[in-house]
């Protein structure tokens, strides 16, 4: 059972959901959203009070036990895929704790925010980082604890650092926006490169034999349209004026010796 509203998750006995929405009123306890039935049983392992149970069946849904999680956090460090989180109501205020693992870039620190993210990887909003914690050493999985509001306490499956930036870049003039890439691979020659030289010349072969744009091995296969497009803006020309220059094979170099058929 996944509910929208926090709050309906009270008062409906027998679901796992709800005794562990009702446990986390005094303190943190796991919630297990294992969806997939594969052969995975590291959360049983990891649980020492037998709070989990995947049993002979190596493949079936975890069967969980709120009343007997201590809200340790192993399995969900230990789960690979990352289906168990903590939660953690007993703060109150409208508030709730939820704890995730973190594998991501970016450095995430006590007293920061960081976005919320639901299952889909959407941002749910920003939260307050109250607590990071690394296990299994300097390269381990941490266990980030954010603080939301309480209808967003079983939506939460992940963080992400603000800084990675869901948020909108500033604003830049196009020069600025626009990124240097290469228009002939081959020579790898930029655009920035071709527009530097492109002024000097009407036509499309006199950039060619200045620049190398066009001479490697393709012979311009790839890159002569963009060429030709390049060289007419900055002349203020259409793409017929600056001309063509012909692709001459072969594509690659090739020993005189092959062509006069020598064995290879």
């Amino acid at each position: 059972m996944r509910v929208n509203e926090c709050e309906s998750m009270q008062g409906a006995g027998g679901d796992p959901w709800s005794s562990a929405w009702e446990r986390a009123a005094r303190g943190p306890v796991a919630v297990v959203d294992c969806r997939e039935e594969i052969p995975c049983n590291p959360c049983e392992e990891a649980c020492a009070r037998g709070a989990i149970k995947v049993g002979e069946d190596i493949c079936a849904s975890p069967r969980f036990d709120p009343g007997l999680c201590d809200g340790c956090g192993r399995c969900v460090t230990l789960c690979p895929g990352m289906a168990v989180f903590l939660l953690d109501r007993s703060h109150g205020k409208g508030v709730a704790r939820v704890t995730v693992p973190y594998e991501m870039g970016g450095e995430l620190l006590e007293g920061g925010e960081a976005w919320a993210m639901d299952e889909d990887g959407n941002a749910l909003g920003t939260a307050e980082i109250v607590k990071v914690k690394r296990t299994g050493g300097r390269t381990g999985t941490l266990l980030v604890t954010v603080e939301v509001p309480e209808g967003w306490a079983l939506k939460v499956r992940g963080v992400r650092d603000r800084l990675i930036s869901l948020e909108a870049p500033e604003e830049t003039d196009a020069e600025q926006r626009e990124r240097d890439y290469h228009l002939c691979r081959c020579e790898e020659i930029n655009v920035s490169d071709v527009r530097g030289q492109a002024g000097w010349f009407n036509s499309l072969r006199a950039l060619r034999r200045y620049s190398r744009a066009g001479l490697g091995y393709c012979q311009g296969r790839f890159c002569q349209d963009l060429l030709r497009r390049e060289l007419a803006q900055t002349l203020h020309a259409g793409e017929g004026e600056v001309g063509a220059f012909k692709v001459r094979p072969p594509v690659r170099p090739v020993k005189l010796g092959r062509l006069g058929g020598e064995d290879a």
